[in-house]
């Protein structure tokens, strides 16, 4: 056993898939020709970042289950199951560097830029930044930790899918940024954990998500 056997058996574990999933339907909805190669890589790349995400954040907060088995720090200790979780980033990005799609330089400065957001927002969640315990109302704080904590991985999936398809990735940037918030928020309000407020908002989210012309391209992907 290594870190890498480690790494590779944590991720074929389980879990939805919806941000690979998004990757590849933001590829199909922006033209992207499947035949030229290169997205199965991409997309699990995008799913090496979640699920080291995963590994990373079940350490912090202590969790010791995930899909029904033990976490891999409590399979294999702190020290390989933080060194997994960076073997799969490392791995995500030589998949993305050796993908041979011809963006793979600007979706490599893509990814950087989102994961620096996922850190600083996972920072702020751990140093309670936004916390509802502390602060009710703060909504605007609670929202921005939402999009760098969760919405980037969401956000980065549908853009890499769009310029890997040699399209504008701005626009499925911010479906899946979008996104990610809702399905955030939806997951704290099932939990208890949304700051007063957060229902409404993440109705008006949803209405405004919908009438997106993104969506449409996509369509039912997250199904």
């Amino acid at each position: 056993m290594n870190i890498r056997s480690i790494a590779l058996e944590f991720c074929g574990r389980g879990g939805k898939r919806l941000r690979p999933r998004l990757c590849r339907a933001a590829f199909d909805a922006a033209g992207g020709d499947a035949a030229e190669g290169g997205i199965d890589g991409l997309c699990e790349a995008v799913e090496c970042f979640h699920k080291a995400s995963l590994i990373h954040d079940d350490i912090q907060d202590g969790d010791e289950e995930r899909y029904g088995r033990p976490t891999v720090w409590k399979e294999h200790g702190l020290a390989l199951a933080i060194a997994a979780g960076d073997w799969l980033v490392a791995h995500g990005y030589s998949l993305i560097a050796g993908s041979g799609l011809p963006n793979a330089i600007a979706m490599m400065k893509a990814t950087v830029k989102s994961h620096v957001a996922l850190c600083e927002g996972q920072g702020d969640d751990l140093l309670g930044i936004a916390s509802p315990a502390a602060n009710l109302a703060c909504t605007e704080d609670y929202i921005s930790v939402c999009e760098r904590k969760t919405g980037e991985a969401f956000a980065l999936a549908a853009e890499l899918g769009a310029l890997a398809a040699g399209a504008d990735g701005a626009p499925y940037r911010r479906y899946g940024l979008d996104f990610g918030v809702l399905f955030q928020m939806r997951d704290d309000i099932a939990d208890g954990d949304a700051p007063e407020g957060a229902a409404e908002l993440a109705d008006a989210l949803a209405r405004k998500l919908d009438a997106t012309e993104i969506a449409g391209k996509l369509g039912g992907w997250y199904l």
